[in-house]
């Protein structure tokens, strides 16, 4: 018995740890391994097929694309969840399609990796359907999207800013918090009108991504912020005005220091230390 059968053999004990170590060692051993740890992704137990799938995601060879994309149509969700880990870890755009049907998978984790592997993957055209995966009732799997949509990059820009004239707060939510970590200056204007958005999370968001954008032409509605009465919202504002640096925002910050929110005081009287720090020209 040659040293990989002897490991596949060990894909098949009864002790975790024994498995993970027979996998970690054919994961080390490469392409040559990919055929039995195929042949253990069919295994009746679902525990050798999900350390099967393990495996080929720590040996990220393309030779294991093909039999994971079977993987994510297992019966079993965990099975399912750990070949789209797997594919994130390779990387490989033939995987895209299937991971994109993955999106609507019955189990919300499965989903999740999903949308994670997709965002690793980058490719452009899994935009379209993460942006409908904002709307998933789970919000791990919604922040999962976010996140992939930001690693996706600027491609995903013209969507997002879309998106934030949907009827879903959530929806909103979510493409405003993208907008900010992608640090797109197309998004200003329109994140600036959301700043008066109906729901407060959805201003919060917007206010936060305007910050972290650092365009200083939003100053004036996140001085307006300020008076927002969800205090939650004012802090919000008051670290946006100082991540943006603008000498304009210290007379607002000013009177927020009589904020009656202990937090918001607090964070205002930091931001002007920090802002006047920036402008040594500031009286």
């Amino acid at each position: 018995m040659s040293d990989v059968e002897k490991l596949f053999e060990g894909l098949r004990s009864r002790r975790w740890e024994a498995r993970k170590a027979a996998a970690q060692a054919m994961a080390k051993i490469g392409a040559p391994a990919v055929t039995y740890l195929t042949k253990a992704l069919a295994d009746e137990n679902p525990d050798v097929r999900l350390i099967a799938a393990k495996a080929m995601g720590w040996m990220k060879s393309t030779e294991a694309v093909a039999p994971l994309i079977k993987a994510l149509a297992d019966e079993d969700s965990g099975v399912r969840k750990t070949a789209a880990e797997a594919l994130a870890s390779i990387r490989d755009a033939g995987a895209v399609t299937a991971l994109v049907n993955m999106l609507k998978d019955e189990d919300w984790s499965a989903r999740e990796a999903a949308a994670e592997a997709l965002g690793s993957i980058g490719d452009r055209s899994a935009i379209t359907p993460l942006m409908s995966a904002l709307r998933d009732i789970y919000l791990d799997v919604r922040e999962a999207a976010v996140e992939a949509l930001v690693q996706i990059g600027k491609s995903s820009g013209s969507h997002l800013i879309n998106a934030l004239n949907d009827g879903y707060p959530d929806v909103r939510w979510c493409a405003a918090e993208a907008l900010g970590k992608i640090k797109d200056s197309q998004a200003v204007v329109p994140l600036m009108k959301m700043v008066r958005d109906y729901d407060p999370g959805v201003r919060q968001a917007a206010i936060e991504a305007l910050g972290k954008i650092g365009d200083s032409q939003a100053v004036t509605p996140l001085i307006d912020a300020l008076k927002d009465e969800v205090s939650s919202v004012r802090w919000a504002a008051v670290k946006s005005l100082d991540q943006i640096g603008d000498p304009r925002a210290i007379a607002s910050l000013n009177d927020a220091l009589q904020d009656k929110n202990s937090g918001v005081r607090f964070t205002a009287a930091k931001a002007i230390e920090s802002i006047r720090r920036r402008s040594p020209g500031l009286k």
